[in-house]
C-alpha cells in the first residue's frame, strides 16, 4: 500500500514536471513565433519604401526625361532667338505642352521621311512671292495673302478647300518646314505633296491606298470641304503642289475658326465617286500627263 501511494507521488510529481516543461516550451515558441512575425514585418516594411523609393525615382526620371524631351521638340519648331526662354522648364510648361500635343499625338496622321529633304527649287524669289496663309478650321477653306504696298499681309490672292480634322489646332500660328514628295501617313496611306506646318501637322493631299498617283481614295476625295482628316489640312493636288512649291521654308500658317470661309469664298471639289473606276483613282486637279481626267 505504501509503494502505491509512493509511486503515485512520485509519477504525479513527474507528470507535473512535464507539465512545466511543455508550458514553459509553449511560452517559447510563442515568443519564437512572436519575434518571427515582428522581423518579417520589419522585412516587409523595408521591402515596402525600398519599393516606392524605386517607384518614385523611376517616375523621377521618366518626368525629367519628358521634360527635356518636350524642351527638344519645342525647339525644334521655334526661332533659335526664341530658345533661351525655356531654360525655365516650369515657367513654360503649360505651353510647351500644349505644342507638344500636336507633335506627339498618335490620333495625328504622321509623316515618315522618305529621304532628306531637298526644298523645291524655286527661282527668282523676291519680296512679293512670300504668301501668309489661314487655315479656316470651322469653314474648311484656305486663304493665300500677299503683301500690300505697306508690306502687310492683306491682298488675299489665293482660296483652296480643304479638309481638317476635329485635331487641328484651332488657332496659333505656325511656321512651315519640312516638305516631302510623298509622305508614309498613320494608317498605312500616302499622302502627296507634302508640307509640315508644325509637329505632325501637314498639309498634303487626299491620301492615297499606295505610292501610285492612280490609288487615289476616292471615297476620301469626296469628303472635301467637310471636317475629315485626323489632323493634317487635306488639298486638292493642285492646291498641295501650290503650296509645296510656292510657299518658302517659314511661311507662317495661322489657324482660326469662322463660319464665314475667307473674303474669296470657299471653291467647290468635284464628286468622283461615281465615276468610272479607270478614271476616279486619279485626282481630277493632278497636272500629271498620264492623268485620265486630262485627256
Amino acid at each position: 500500500m505504501e509503494n502505491d501511494i509512493y509511486y503515485y507521488k512520485k509519477k504525479r510529481g513527474k507528470n507535473k514536471k512535464q507539465g512545466r516543461h511543455a508550458k514553459h516550451a509553449k511560452h517559447a515558441i510563442e515568443k519564437d513565433n512572436k519575434l518571427i512575425n515582428l522581423k518579417m514585418l520589419i522585412l516587409l516594411i523595408v521591402l515596402c519604401a525600398i519599393i516606392f523609393g524605386v517607384i518614385k525615382i523611376i517616375n523621377y526620371s521618366k518626368e525629367n526625361i519628358k521634360n527635356i524631351n518636350l524642351i527638344n521638340l519645342y525647339r525644334k519648331i521655334h526661332p533659335i532667338e526664341e530658345v533661351g526662354k525655356v531654360n525655365n522648364f516650369e515657367n513654360y510648361k503649360d505651353e510647351i505642352e500644349k505644342e507638344a500635343y500636336y507633335i506627339k499625338s498618335e490620333i495625328y496622321e504622321e509623316l515618315i521621311l522618305q529621304a532628306d529633304y531637298t526644298p523645291p527649287v524655286i527661282e527668282n524669289i523676291q519680296e512679293k512671292d512670300v504668301y501668309y496663309i489661314k487655315v479656316n478650321n470651322k469653314a474648311n477653306a484656305v486663304t493665300i495673302y500677299k503683301k500690300d504696298e505697306n508690306g502687310k499681309f492683306t491682298i488675299p490672292y489665293k482660296a483652296m478647300i480643304c479638309s481638317t480634322g476635329t485635331a487641328t489646332p484651332k488657332s496659333g500660328v505656325y511656321n512651315i518646314s519640312t516638305k516631302n514628295q510623298w509622305g508614309y501617313l498613320k494608317g498605312g496611306v500616302y499622302g502627296q505633296y507634302c508640307t509640315r506646318i508644325v509637329g505632325s501637322i501637314l498639309f498634303h493631299s487626299v491620301p492615297y491606298v499606295s505610292q501610285n498617283k492612280n490609288d487615289l481614295e476616292y471615297w476620301e476625295y469626296d469628303k472635301l470641304g467637310t471636317t475629315a482628316s485626323a489632323g493634317c489640312v487635306r488639298l486638292t493636288v493642285e492646291d498641295a503642289l501650290w503650296i509645296y512649291t510656292n510657299c518658302l521654308d517659314g511661311t507662317q500658317v495661322e489657324f482660326y475658326s469662322d463660319s464665314n470661309p475667307g473674303p474669296l469664298g470657299k471653291p467647290e471639289a468635284q464628286k468622283i465617286s461615281g465615276e468610272n473606276k479607270n478614271i476616279r483613282c486619279w485626282d481630277p486637279t493632278d497636272p500629271d500627263q498620264d492623268n485620265p481626267w486630262n485627256l
